[in-house]
């Protein structure tokens, strides 16, 4: 009889904790505007079966409950919001953290670079990186650009002489890593000549550990398997081998080096090899993945649209020399249509349109009314404030124009974020902006580009990150280009 009285205490103290965490707090919030949960124990299944969906349900859910709802994905509560007063209270004046449980497979891959940093630590170590971005390091910045678009200006001669149908994402990428490499750890990573992306492994691995936000402490213990932690322990490998050979180049040196790239100020901050392995991997993933979608669906929406293309053209001929063929460091600045076709694409198309994730540390009252507590993780999906009807006049639409001639006094600045906003915002932003602009101006003074295949069957998907492919997220659109110049 003791045994079965120590079972029946412990079956009651198991369905009493299910109850206390997956039960009550539905029940506490049931009034929130929001989609009811189909299931106590996993919340809106809906959510789980969007899969590459996830922003088409997001809408879904905002056009239904408002423009702040929760949504509940087992025992997580997700408060989603695209009132940009909201947003302006929490990313400028309450200035949240990020979540550590929506950034926790950002941690796992790529270590403790300054996305996952709490404040103060965040605070000091930004400070310190956002002096490398000055001087001499921007044409220098510049120069790595050039080379390695030459690289894949070559490619591309190829494929225009040959005929070639080809994705313009794949190789883009390998570009923008080796620039990213040469400017910023002083080496290129040679994905251009053949070498295996070995971070595009790493981006697939925190795209499928992402599903762990819901058990989120729990999930701090789970790790992620053999094969898994074979390709995260070779990317170490090779960064520390990185960082090791610049920390005895550091010691060999007389005097300090002219032209300091990021991982000689990551040395000389003092920072433990775990923090700068971690900016490593960030900056990696960063380059690589978001700013090459951008680009690639900068030539997409441009292939669209014959006004546009004709405009950047133009601009990029009157700025580039025959014979160099690659704008100039100097003329970027002097490209305003290059700066309102990146500007929009990065409204259209931001890759990181599913959001910022943040974490309230107090009880707070958001200007909509909506009582958030401590502790509660909020999302701000920029897609859907991009595609705000009250923000921006035909928001489905790809017009470069409006950015030449912006109705700033109609727009609140919280209603245009591809790059988060506040303290917590992108430090790499200025070189996503950079190498994008000079890539689009170089690519459309030397080539026509034509899009192959149906338009239609394109869209923003993606169940972490959002990448301009097909619903099923196999296929990104391919083109076809020839010779300008």
């Amino acid at each position: 009889m003791e045994g079965v009285s120590v079972g029946l205490l412990a079956l009651g103290a198991i369905i009493a904790l299910i109850v206390k965490v997956f039960v009550l707090p539905k029940l506490w919030y049931a009034d929130f505007p929001g989609p009811k949960p189909e299931s106590y124990l996993f919340g809106n299944t809906e959510f789980a079966e969007a899969s590459n969906h996830v922003i088409q349900l997001q809408e879904k859910w905002m056009r239904e409950h408002g423009k702040t709802y929760q949504s509940w994905i087992c025992h997580r509560r997700l408060i989603v919001t695209v009132d940009v007063e909201n947003v302006r209270f929490c990313l400028l004046k309450k200035k949240l953290r990020k979540s550590d449980a929506a950034y926790q497979n950002i941690k796992v891959v790529f270590g403790s670079g300054l996305l996952v940093q709490p404040d103060p630590a965040h605070r000091i170590n930004r400070r310190a990186l956002s002096k490398v971005f000055h001087g001499e390091f921007v044409p220098n910045f510049h120069k790595a650009i050039i080379e390695e678009l030459e690289i894949l200006c070559s490619r591309l001669d190829a494929a225009a002489e040959n005929g070639e149908v080809f994705e313009p994402e794949a190789i883009i990428s390998n570009m923008v890593g080796d620039a990213t490499g040469r400017s910023l750890f002083g080496q290129s990573y040679g994905y251009q000549s053949g070498e295996h992306a070995l971070v595009k492994d790493l981006i697939e691995i925190a795209n499928e550990e992402a599903w762990k936000f819901i058990l989120y402490p729990i999930s701090k213990l789970l790790r992620p398997s053999k094969q898994k932690r074979e390709i995260l322990v070779e990317y170490k490998r090779r960064n520390q081998a990185l960082l090791d050979e610049r920390r005895r180049e550091h010691e060999e040196q007389q005097t300090p080096k002219s032209n300091p790239d990021l991982l000689d100020a990551l040395i000389e901050s003092g920072r433990p090899d775990r923090e700068i392995l971690g900016e490593i991997g960030i900056f990696q993933f960063a380059a690589l993945d978001t700013t090459s979608r951008a680009i690639s669906a900068a030539l997409f929406e441009l292939s669209g649209s014959q006004d546009a293309t004709l405009s950047l053209q133009k601009e990029a001929d009157e700025l580039i020399n025959d014979s160099d063929l690659i704008v100039g460091f100097d003329k970027v600045d002097e490209s305003p249509f290059s700066r309102a076709v990146w500007m929009e694409t990065l409204r259209m198309h931001s890759p990181a349109g599913h959001g910022s994730y943040r974490t309230t540390d107090e009880d707070l009252t958001l200007p909509s009314g909506h009582f958030v507590p401590k502790n509660s993780d909020i999302c701000f999906p920029m897609h859907l404030i991009h595609y705000d009807e009250d923000l921006w006049e035909q928001p489905r639409s790809f017009k470069p124009d409006r950015f030449l001639h912006p109705s700033s006094g109609r727009r609140p600045l919280t209603g245009y974020q591809p790059f988060s906003q506040g303290e917590r915002n992108c430090i790499g932003q200025f070189l996503a902006n950079h190498v994008g602009r000079v890539t689009l101006l170089t690519l459309h003074h030397r080539y026509e580009w034509k899009l192959f295949g149906d338009r239609a069957k394109f869209g923003d998907f993606g169940d972490f990150g959002l990448r301009l492919a097909t619903e099923d997220g196999l296929e990104s659109p391919r083109m076809t280009i020839s010779r300008r110049h």
